[in-house]
């Protein structure tokens, strides 16, 4: 944090001393301490982001600046069982996400970069992403929102599936993903995903992985909270922490990258709850509705979930690549009272970038 505040001071500089008024026969000077300032402030960017590395392995691009278009496309695959639910029995739900598409137009120097998105899908879904990568360490943030998911609602006491349909459910999931690369020197995750240093070796690393999320999945339409026995929402709120595997293959010096790394994550904070909705029968025979929020225990205090990426890039010339890169995150809940969650969130890019 002290590398961006510091950053964000020296570039600060040369925008107020422009600012000021300069006498005209000391514009050359000021011109010529202006472009060697910037001149500095970019060496120092270098020289922090090829720290610690061998650059026979790891590299830094010919050119530091970067502009790229990508279409960004993300989905979440979920399975809801519930066993013993007043007149359905056995519930199975399986349902899908509407693919959800954006566009992000982003400009950065090395490490540093700046995006902007709009939707190009006019989907249910909205995505944020949010991310520093180092060369040895890095944090990841995403937030998730769709109505899209559809499906089937197979209950053991109807004949039949009964339909889900899009803006019956609700979900919301926040991730965050911090890791440690431990080959730091010579493998490098930000060559594979951000193309902001180049893998000029094959190279592998052991990588440690922490892992923070939530998640809430609330069901908007009447009838389906009846199929689930009066259930509205679930959430739960995880953290995992795990160690695993990650290689870039090159056979010309990064000019094609193929990149693969996965980790089994351990489960070892686990905090769900659900809202229902309760009936209480009144002396004249109604009755009260009211909603009722209960922690529900898990079946297992520890239980292993899973992420994975894969990227392939290739550049055309030093100065225009292009390429794809996915990353899926595996979320579970599985309770003591009959309710079972399984989902895989995914998200799925294709970029075309140019140095300068």
């Amino acid at each position: 944090m002290k590398k961006i505040y510091f950053i964000t001071a020296l570039l600060l500089i040369p925008a107020i001393v422009s600012a000021q008024k300069i006498p005209d026969d000391n514009k050359q000077n000021k011109t010529s301490w202006f472009q060697n300032t910037i001149k500095a402030i970019g060496q120092t960017i270098d020289e922090w982001t090829i720290e610690g590395i061998d650059t026979n392995y790891v590299a830094l691009p010919h050119y530091g600046w970067q502009a790229a278009v990508t279409a960004n496309f993300a989905g979440i695959n979920m399975g809801v069982l519930g066993h013993n639910i007043p007149t359905y029995g056995s519930i199975d739900i399986d349902m899908n996400s509407k693919l959800s598409g954006q566009t992000s137009i982003s400009l950065g120097y090395r490490i540093f970069s700046w995006d902007y998105s709009f939707d190009i899908a006019n989907g249910y879904s909205s995505d944020f992403n949010l991310s520093w990568l180092d060369n040895s360490w890095g944090i990841e943030y995403r937030s998730h929102t769709t109505k899209g998911l559809s499906g089937t609602l197979d209950a053991s006491a109807t004949a039949g599936n009964l339909p889900v349909k899009e803006n019956d459910t609700r979900l919301r999931a926040t991730i965050i993903n911090g890791y440690y690369v431990f080959n730091s020197e010579r493998y490098s995750l930000p060559a594979a995903m951000e193309q902001s240093l180049v893998q000029r070796k094959s190279a592998g690393s052991l990588t440690a992985y922490i892992l923070y999320l939530s998640a809430t999945l609330e069901a908007n339409n009447s009838n389906l909270v009846t199929m689930l026995g009066g259930m509205k929402k679930v959430e739960f709120y995880q953290t995992a922490i795990g160690l695993g595997y990650g290689y870039n293959y090159t056979p010309n010096e990064g000019r094609l990258l193929i990149h693969a790394s996965a980790a089994p994550l351990l489960v070892f904070f686990n905090k769900n709850f659900i809202t229902a909705d309760y009936a209480f029968p009144l002396t004249d025979g109604s009755y009260y509705h009211v909603d009722m929020l209960k922690e529900v225990k898990t079946k297992h205090n520890y239980f292993l979930t899973g992420v994975a990426r894969a990227s392939i890039f290739y550049h055309i010339t030093p100065r225009i690549y292009f390429g794809c890169a996915a990353l899926i995150n595996n979320i579970r809940f599985d309770s003591d009272s009959g309710v079972e969650i399984k989902m895989n969130d995914w998200i799925a890019n294709a970029t075309i970038g140019i140095r300068f």
